[in-house]
């Protein structure tokens, strides 16, 4: 089509107001007819990743807050589970503020992203801690994951090798190694260039390798998610199993306990599986595509790659925004989880709320065990020991925080 007969000028294609000679050959009628169709759906998708982002943002910080407050009290930091779901918090509010925050603030304020453009420290700055906070919240998950699955397929040993202490040292260490992996952004430039919250990208004088972007995403959402699916189809085959020696009354190889903190996990790392998938695939595809087939405005098929890009392009941003949801879920798995009976009670004490003794489950586990050392006592006699020799005995077998 002609340009001169074409119903839609170049005002219509933004940041150009008048056309060059490049403008012309890049922007050919076809094209900016197309954009005329697509806004519509670009508009959605900035305003969700503007107002949407910030009540995530928001709504996120909140309940990552309260639920740290609720996995640190002192009945909470025993378990594992408990120490892993706390750093994911932790690394959650840092998401949304670091990545997240500067992202909407750099694409709705000019003057916040000519600060960035102006100092390319500060881009650097942000680039990594963008690959630190990101990539922190997966590969805890994967390490929960992992543990979970040690537990469960190898629970004599998994008792000895699962502790609290040896969780901290994989919180610290999973922490470190992604800290100084995310440490290429420095010299390294990678998905600064095309942000999904519409910012200009700075100028760098790093090196630009765009074969980089394929480890990336592969690092940020394949890797983890095959991990934890390949785990998490082991873990249910591992319950089934264990269901069906209950049923012929052999003996258990998981506790309630365990299996309690493995279906939260589930919850936990399907919940982002769905999340980042649909992301994973688009970006996945978005590279393949803009590598192998980009053609040149003289050839035939310029408008048919163009319009793909494009398309991709703000897909990519429609299911980043879903992705997001990752970062401010959690609170809303752990109260809703029927495994997560302990969390709920915690949470209504702190807020106030009238709590029934069964919910109070850590008070019950401490007199169990209190009646089950009275109840092997044996009866005072006069060759026997004293009351006191008795009570003292007692308190030998009580854990440090019953006695």
């Amino acid at each position: 089509m002609n340009d001169t007969d074409c119903q839609y000028g170049f005002e219509v294609i933004e940041g150009i107001t008048n056309a060059t000679e490049l403008d012309k050959q890049a922007w050919p009628c076809e094209l900016r007819v197309f954009w005329v169709e697509i806004y519509p759906f670009v508009t959605l998708v900035r305003g969700l990743l503007s107002y949407g982002t910030a009540l995530i943002i928001v709504l996120g910080l909140l309940f990552n807050l309260t639920s740290l407050l609720v996995l640190t009290r002192k009945h909470m930091r025993k378990s594992t589970m408990n120490l892993y779901l706390s750093a994911l918090a932790i690394y959650d509010c840092l998401a949304l503020t670091m990545n997240f925050m500067i992202g909407v603030l750099r694409g709705q304020n000019k003057h916040i992203n000519k600060d960035f453009q102006d100092h390319e420290d500060l881009c650097k700055f942000h680039g990594v801690i963008v690959e630190v906070f990101n990539l922190l919240s997966i590969w805890i998950i994967v390490s929960f994951t992992i543990e979970r699955f040690i537990m469960i397929k190898f629970p004599l040993k998994g008792k000895q090798l699962v502790t609290p202490r040896r969780a901290i040292y994989v919180i610290i260490g999973v922490s470190l190694g992604v800290l100084v992996f995310s440490m290429h952004k420095i010299a390294v430039s990678g998905f600064e260039g095309d942000s999904v919250f519409g910012y200009a990208a700075c100028k760098t004088r790093r090196a630009i390798f765009v074969e980089i972007i394929y480890f990336y995403v592969a690092f940020n959402t394949w890797f983890p998610t095959l991990t934890i699916v390949t785990l998490n189809t082991l873990i249910l085959l591992e319950i089934r199993r264990n269901k069906k020696k209950r049923a012929q009354m052999t003996t258990q190889s998981m506790s309630k306990s365990d299996e309690k903190a493995t279906k939260l996990l589930l919850l936990v790392s399907s919940a982002y599986v769905v999340l980042v998938l649909p992301l994973g695939l688009i970006q996945s595809t978005e590279l393949i595509w803009n590598n192998t087939q980009k053609v040149l405005p003289s050839n035939p098929d310029y408008i048919y790659f163009m319009s793909t890009k494009i398309r991709l392009k703000w897909a990519r941003a429609f299911f980043f925004f879903f992705y997001q949801l990752n970062f401010a879920v959690n609170f809303f798995l752990y109260v809703s989880s029927s495994s997560a009976t302990r969390f709920r009670a915690t949470l209504k004490l702190l807020l106030g709320i009238k709590v029934d003794q069964q919910e109070m489950t850590w008070n019950n586990t401490m007199k169990s065990r209190a009646t089950k050392i009275n109840s092997v006592a044996p009866a005072p006699s006069d060759d026997g020991p004293s009351n006191r020799d008795l009570h003292l005995k007692k308190k030998e077998f009580l854990p440090e925080s019953e006695a």
